[in-house]
């Protein structure tokens, strides 16, 4: 897999578990906003499921910058030598 292919595919899976927590959130409020007594209790949940949500998407998208600053890194050191094999043959 090229860099930008596995960007791409680290981007989609964060979207999705930005989509996934969303509604999960979404359906506990409303949940939460239909029923009485329990509301507080309901809606504390809902306000931690969503920190942990944050969390755990912050986390993939720290390493998908991670897997695409190393990907760039290789990428550039081939280049280089690419480059140092192409002076030596010129020498040559």
């Amino acid at each position: 897999m090229t860099a930008s292919a596995e960007e791409d595919v680290l981007v989609t899976v964060s979207e999705t578990l930005g989509s996934a927590a969303g509604k999960v959130v979404a359906g506990a409020k409303r949940t939460a906003n239909s029923l009485g007594e329990e509301k507080d209790q309901l809606v504390r949940v809902a306000t931690k499921v969503r920190s942990k949500a944050r969390r755990a998407i912050k986390k993939s998208q720290k390493k998908a910058k991670k897997v695409t600053r190393s990907a760039k890194k290789a990428v550039a050191s081939a280049k280089r030598s690419v480059k140092r094999v192409a002076r030596k043959l010129k020498r040559r």
